[in-house]
Protein backbone atom coordinates (compact mmCIF):
# COMPACT_ATOMS: atom_id res chain seq x y z
CA UNK A 1 0.00 0.00 0.00
CA UNK A 2 1.55 3.38 -1.01
CA UNK A 3 1.33 6.16 1.58
CA UNK A 4 -0.21 9.36 0.30
CA UNK A 5 2.61 11.89 -0.35
CA UNK A 6 2.57 14.65 2.40
CA UNK A 7 1.01 18.37 1.15
CA UNK A 8 3.81 20.93 0.46
CA UNK A 9 5.01 22.94 3.65
CA UNK A 10 3.48 26.41 3.40
CA UNK A 11 6.44 29.19 2.32
CA UNK A 12 6.36 31.14 5.37
CA UNK A 13 7.10 27.77 7.48
CA UNK A 14 9.82 26.45 5.03
CA UNK A 15 12.85 26.48 6.90
CA UNK A 16 16.63 27.44 5.90
CA UNK A 17 17.77 23.97 5.49
CA UNK A 18 14.98 22.85 3.46
CA UNK A 19 15.20 25.58 0.93
CA UNK A 20 18.94 24.71 0.88
CA UNK A 21 18.25 21.15 0.01
CA UNK A 22 15.48 21.09 -2.48
CA UNK A 23 16.68 24.75 -3.86
CA UNK A 24 13.59 27.67 -3.89
CA UNK A 25 10.64 26.41 -5.23
CA UNK A 26 7.26 28.39 -6.98
CA UNK A 27 5.80 28.27 -3.97
CA UNK A 28 8.71 30.15 -1.97
CA UNK A 29 9.16 32.65 -4.91
CA UNK A 30 5.15 33.72 -4.93
CA UNK A 31 5.74 34.36 -1.42
CA UNK A 32 8.50 36.48 -1.51
CA UNK A 33 6.52 38.16 -4.01
CA UNK A 34 4.23 38.72 -2.58
CA UNK A 35 5.79 39.97 0.65
CA UNK A 36 7.56 42.43 -1.54
CA UNK A 37 4.05 43.92 -3.31
CA UNK A 38 2.73 43.92 0.22
CA UNK A 39 2.22 47.71 1.11
CA UNK A 40 2.10 46.75 4.94
CA UNK A 41 5.90 45.47 4.71
CA UNK A 42 6.96 48.42 3.27
CA UNK A 43 5.11 50.77 5.86
CA UNK A 44 6.54 48.55 8.44
CA UNK A 45 10.24 48.86 6.59
CA UNK A 46 9.66 53.06 6.66
CA UNK A 47 8.33 53.48 9.65
CA UNK A 48 11.72 51.80 10.75
CA UNK A 49 13.54 53.72 8.94
CA UNK A 50 12.30 56.63 10.26
CA UNK A 51 12.65 55.79 13.83
CA UNK A 52 16.47 55.09 13.52
CA UNK A 53 16.70 58.42 11.15
CA UNK A 54 15.18 60.25 13.95
CA UNK A 55 16.69 58.98 16.32
CA UNK A 56 20.09 59.92 14.94
CA UNK A 57 19.38 63.58 13.65
CA UNK A 58 18.48 63.83 17.53
CA UNK A 59 21.48 62.72 18.86
CA UNK A 60 23.77 64.43 16.18
CA UNK A 61 21.16 67.78 17.11
CA UNK A 62 22.42 67.04 20.80
CA UNK A 63 25.90 66.70 20.16
CA UNK A 64 25.58 70.02 18.37
CA UNK A 65 23.97 71.92 20.89
CA UNK A 66 26.46 70.70 23.64
CA UNK A 67 29.47 72.24 20.86
CA UNK A 68 28.02 75.44 21.07
CA UNK A 69 27.89 75.80 24.65
CA UNK A 70 31.19 74.29 24.68
CA UNK A 71 32.61 77.05 22.16
CA UNK A 72 30.28 79.78 23.86
CA UNK A 73 32.33 78.93 27.31
CA UNK A 74 35.56 78.71 25.72
CA UNK A 75 34.98 82.33 24.13
CA UNK A 76 34.03 83.79 27.25
CA UNK A 77 37.88 82.86 28.77
CA UNK A 78 39.63 83.87 25.60
CA UNK A 79 41.15 87.71 26.77
CA UNK A 80 42.34 85.98 29.80
CA UNK A 81 45.91 84.78 30.78
CA UNK A 82 47.06 81.36 29.92
CA UNK A 83 47.85 81.00 33.49
CA UNK A 84 44.48 82.25 34.82
CA UNK A 85 42.94 79.61 37.22
CA UNK A 86 39.73 80.16 35.80
CA UNK A 87 40.51 80.03 32.35
CA UNK A 88 42.32 77.09 32.96
CA UNK A 89 39.52 75.06 34.76
CA UNK A 90 36.82 76.03 31.53
CA UNK A 91 39.22 74.89 29.22
CA UNK A 92 39.75 71.71 31.29
CA UNK A 93 35.92 70.96 31.75
CA UNK A 94 34.62 72.24 28.43
CA UNK A 95 36.93 69.39 26.71
CA UNK A 96 35.62 66.70 29.55
CA UNK A 97 32.20 67.73 28.75
CA UNK A 98 32.67 67.28 25.35
CA UNK A 99 34.01 63.97 25.57
CA UNK A 100 31.44 62.58 28.40
CA UNK A 101 28.76 64.23 26.01
CA UNK A 102 29.55 62.50 22.64
CA UNK A 103 29.82 58.81 24.85
CA UNK A 104 26.63 59.48 26.54
CA UNK A 105 24.77 60.87 23.84
CA UNK A 106 25.90 58.08 21.29
CA UNK A 107 25.32 55.46 23.77
CA UNK A 108 21.66 56.57 24.29
CA UNK A 109 21.39 56.83 20.57
CA UNK A 110 22.18 52.92 20.31
CA UNK A 111 19.95 51.86 22.93
CA UNK A 112 16.98 53.61 21.54
CA UNK A 113 18.04 52.25 18.12
CA UNK A 114 18.16 48.53 18.90
CA UNK A 115 14.62 47.68 19.59
CA UNK A 116 13.47 49.98 16.45
CA UNK A 117 15.27 47.41 14.74
CA UNK A 118 13.95 44.12 16.42
CA UNK A 119 16.77 43.56 19.02
CA UNK A 120 15.64 42.82 22.23
CA UNK A 121 17.91 45.03 24.72
CA UNK A 122 16.77 42.83 27.77
CA UNK A 123 19.24 40.26 26.86
CA UNK A 124 22.32 42.57 25.65
CA UNK A 125 22.36 44.38 28.90
CA UNK A 126 21.71 40.87 31.10
CA UNK A 127 25.33 40.11 29.39
CA UNK A 128 26.73 43.49 29.33
CA UNK A 129 26.33 43.41 32.85
CA UNK A 130 28.09 39.61 33.24
CA UNK A 131 30.57 40.78 30.85
CA UNK A 132 31.06 44.12 32.33
CA UNK A 133 32.25 42.54 35.53
CA UNK A 134 34.77 40.21 33.95
CA UNK A 135 36.21 42.82 32.00
CA UNK A 136 36.71 44.98 34.85
CA UNK A 137 38.91 42.26 36.51
CA UNK A 138 41.06 42.75 33.53
CA UNK A 139 40.51 46.53 33.35
CA UNK A 140 42.14 47.85 36.72
CA UNK A 141 44.45 49.92 35.34
CA UNK A 142 41.98 51.65 33.18
CA UNK A 143 39.96 52.15 36.13
CA UNK A 144 43.06 53.42 37.96
CA UNK A 145 43.45 55.97 35.41
CA UNK A 146 39.61 57.29 35.11
CA UNK A 147 39.53 57.22 39.29
CA UNK A 148 43.19 59.39 39.12
CA UNK A 149 41.70 61.60 36.29
CA UNK A 150 38.94 62.44 38.42
CA UNK A 151 40.57 63.75 41.37
CA UNK A 152 43.03 65.47 39.31
CA UNK A 153 40.35 67.51 37.47
CA UNK A 154 38.37 68.45 40.53
CA UNK A 155 41.43 68.81 43.19
CA UNK A 156 42.54 71.87 40.56
CA UNK A 157 46.11 70.73 40.77
CA UNK A 158 46.72 70.44 37.02
CA UNK A 159 44.58 72.71 33.78
CA UNK A 160 44.78 73.51 30.67
CA UNK A 161 48.26 75.73 29.91
CA UNK A 162 49.97 74.71 33.03
CA UNK A 163 53.71 74.60 32.20
CA UNK A 164 54.39 71.14 34.68
CA UNK A 165 57.51 68.60 35.46
CA UNK A 166 57.30 64.99 35.00
CA UNK A 167 60.36 63.15 35.63
CA UNK A 168 62.84 64.47 33.96
CA UNK A 169 61.11 66.28 31.37
CA UNK A 170 58.77 69.90 31.20
CA UNK A 171 56.14 71.02 29.16
CA UNK A 172 52.71 72.85 29.02
CA UNK A 173 49.70 70.77 29.55
CA UNK A 174 47.67 70.87 26.36
CA UNK A 175 44.65 68.60 27.36
CA UNK A 176 43.38 67.10 30.60
CA UNK A 177 40.78 64.12 30.18
CA UNK A 178 39.72 61.62 33.07
CA UNK A 179 41.98 59.02 31.59
CA UNK A 180 45.08 60.54 29.71
CA UNK A 181 46.80 63.87 30.33
CA UNK A 182 48.63 65.64 26.95
CA UNK A 183 51.74 67.56 27.46
CA UNK A 184 53.44 69.50 25.15
CA UNK A 185 57.67 69.46 25.36
CA UNK A 186 59.07 72.72 24.31
CA UNK A 187 61.00 71.08 21.54
CA UNK A 188 57.23 70.01 20.12
CA UNK A 189 57.07 66.08 21.35
CA UNK A 190 53.72 65.56 22.79
CA UNK A 191 53.75 63.15 25.86
CA UNK A 192 50.92 60.88 26.71
CA UNK A 193 50.36 60.09 30.22
CA UNK A 194 48.11 58.27 31.87
CA UNK A 195 46.60 59.75 34.68
CA UNK A 196 47.00 56.87 36.86
CA UNK A 197 51.08 57.59 36.49
CA UNK A 198 50.98 60.78 37.34
CA UNK A 199 51.27 60.62 40.48
CA UNK A 200 54.00 63.02 41.35
CA UNK A 201 54.92 66.13 39.48
CA UNK A 202 55.77 69.27 39.58
CA UNK A 203 53.23 72.85 38.58
CA UNK A 204 54.99 75.64 37.73
CA UNK A 205 51.80 77.60 37.30
CA UNK A 206 50.51 77.92 40.31
CA UNK A 207 51.34 80.45 43.18
CA UNK A 208 54.59 82.48 41.60
CA UNK A 209 57.61 81.51 39.83
CA UNK A 210 60.96 82.74 40.72
CA UNK A 211 64.04 84.77 38.45
CA UNK A 212 67.15 83.12 39.28
CA UNK A 213 69.92 84.91 37.01
CA UNK A 214 73.40 83.54 38.08
CA UNK A 215 76.40 85.98 37.08
CA UNK A 216 79.63 85.35 37.65
CA UNK A 217 82.62 87.54 38.50
CA UNK A 218 85.82 87.53 38.10
CA UNK A 219 88.43 86.52 40.65
CA UNK A 220 90.29 89.37 39.94
CA UNK A 221 87.77 92.02 39.57
CA UNK A 222 86.59 94.42 42.73
CA UNK A 223 83.58 92.21 44.68
CA UNK A 224 82.21 95.62 46.22
CA UNK A 225 82.14 97.63 42.77
CA UNK A 226 81.08 95.00 40.62
CA UNK A 227 78.03 93.75 42.80
CA UNK A 228 77.07 97.45 43.08
CA UNK A 229 77.00 97.71 39.12
CA UNK A 230 74.75 94.60 39.71
CA UNK A 231 72.63 95.88 42.00
CA UNK A 232 71.83 99.10 39.82
CA UNK A 233 71.69 96.71 36.74
CA UNK A 234 68.50 95.17 39.33
CA UNK A 235 67.35 98.18 39.98
CA UNK A 236 67.08 99.47 36.88
CA UNK A 237 64.98 96.47 35.15
CA UNK A 238 62.75 96.51 38.02
CA UNK A 239 61.80 100.26 36.67
CA UNK A 240 60.83 98.89 33.36
CA UNK A 241 56.97 98.52 32.38
CA UNK A 242 57.37 94.86 31.80
CA UNK A 243 59.09 94.22 35.16
CA UNK A 244 56.41 96.18 36.99
CA UNK A 245 53.65 94.25 35.37
CA UNK A 246 55.11 90.69 36.32
CA UNK A 247 56.78 91.11 39.69
CA UNK A 248 55.39 90.18 42.48
CA UNK A 249 58.13 91.79 45.10
CA UNK A 250 59.00 95.21 45.66
CA UNK A 251 62.58 95.04 44.61
CA UNK A 252 64.76 92.50 43.63
CA UNK A 253 67.74 91.01 45.56
CA UNK A 254 70.90 90.43 44.65
CA UNK A 255 72.64 87.51 46.57
CA UNK A 256 76.34 87.91 46.70
CA UNK A 257 78.89 85.25 46.42
CA UNK A 258 76.74 82.23 46.14
CA UNK A 259 79.54 80.28 44.45
CA UNK A 260 83.37 80.27 44.73
CA UNK A 261 83.99 78.75 41.21
CA UNK A 262 87.03 77.29 39.18
CA UNK A 263 87.06 80.89 37.38
CA UNK A 264 84.94 82.75 38.67
CA UNK A 265 82.62 83.52 41.89
CA UNK A 266 78.74 83.61 40.97
CA UNK A 267 76.26 86.11 42.56
CA UNK A 268 72.78 86.08 41.57
CA UNK A 269 69.51 88.42 40.97
CA UNK A 270 65.96 86.92 42.27
CA UNK A 271 62.60 87.98 42.12
CA UNK A 272 58.95 86.98 42.52
CA UNK A 273 57.28 87.03 39.14
CA UNK A 274 53.71 85.83 38.16
CA UNK A 275 53.67 82.32 37.02
CA UNK A 276 55.07 81.47 33.79
CA UNK A 277 56.74 85.42 33.52
CA UNK A 278 60.21 83.99 34.57
CA UNK A 279 62.00 82.72 31.36
CA UNK A 280 61.20 86.51 29.62
CA UNK A 281 61.97 88.44 33.12
CA UNK A 282 65.45 85.88 33.00
CA UNK A 283 66.39 86.78 29.31
CA UNK A 284 65.58 90.56 29.78
CA UNK A 285 67.79 90.80 32.67
CA UNK A 286 70.94 88.42 31.29
CA UNK A 287 70.69 91.17 28.41
CA UNK A 288 70.63 94.39 30.96
CA UNK A 289 73.44 92.76 32.66
CA UNK A 290 75.98 91.79 30.06
CA UNK A 291 74.66 95.34 28.19
CA UNK A 292 75.45 97.60 31.62
CA UNK A 293 78.97 95.62 32.37
CA UNK A 294 79.88 96.09 28.98
CA UNK A 295 79.68 100.17 29.04
CA UNK A 296 81.11 100.15 32.86
CA UNK A 297 84.07 97.76 31.35
CA UNK A 298 83.28 95.08 34.07
CA UNK A 299 84.56 91.37 33.16
CA UNK A 300 82.84 88.47 32.80
CA UNK A 301 84.53 85.72 33.02
CA UNK A 302 84.64 83.23 30.28
CA UNK A 303 85.86 79.66 31.73
CA UNK A 304 89.55 79.06 31.75
CA UNK A 305 91.64 76.47 32.42
CA UNK A 306 95.30 77.67 34.56
CA UNK A 307 98.26 75.51 33.87
CA UNK A 308 101.89 75.27 36.20
CA UNK A 309 104.37 74.03 34.21
CA UNK A 310 107.75 73.42 36.05
CA UNK A 311 110.68 72.43 33.81
CA UNK A 312 113.41 69.84 33.99
CA UNK A 313 116.22 72.45 34.79
CA UNK A 314 114.50 74.23 37.74
CA UNK A 315 113.76 71.01 39.00
CA UNK A 316 117.55 69.52 38.71
CA UNK A 317 118.80 72.91 40.28
CA UNK A 318 116.22 72.86 43.13
CA UNK A 319 117.07 69.18 44.15
CA UNK A 320 113.93 68.31 43.60
CA UNK A 321 112.01 65.34 41.91
CA UNK A 322 113.20 64.06 38.39
CA UNK A 323 109.13 64.02 36.65
CA UNK A 324 108.21 66.98 35.57
CA UNK A 325 104.36 67.55 37.32
CA UNK A 326 101.59 69.90 36.07
CA UNK A 327 99.31 71.64 38.63
CA UNK A 328 96.37 72.75 36.91
CA UNK A 329 93.09 74.71 38.36
CA UNK A 330 89.96 76.19 37.06
CA UNK A 331 87.79 74.51 34.09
Amino acid sequence: MQLPTPPPAPADTATLDTVVATGPTLEDARAIGNALLDEAFWLAIADKAWGVFLTIALALLAIAIVKRIKKRWIASVQSDTTTDKRRQRVLTTADLLGSVARYVIWTVAALAVLPIVGVDIRGLLAGAGIAGLAIGFGAQTLVKDVISGFFLLFDDTLGNGDLIRFGQDVGTVEYVGLRMIKVRKFDGELLMIPAGELRTFGNKSIGFARVIVEVGLSYEADIDDTLAALEAVAAEWAETEHARAVMLEEAPQVQALTVLGDSAVTARIVVQVKPGEQFPAERDLRRLVKKRFDERGVEIPFPRRTVYVKSLADDAEAGGPDDVLGAAAGS
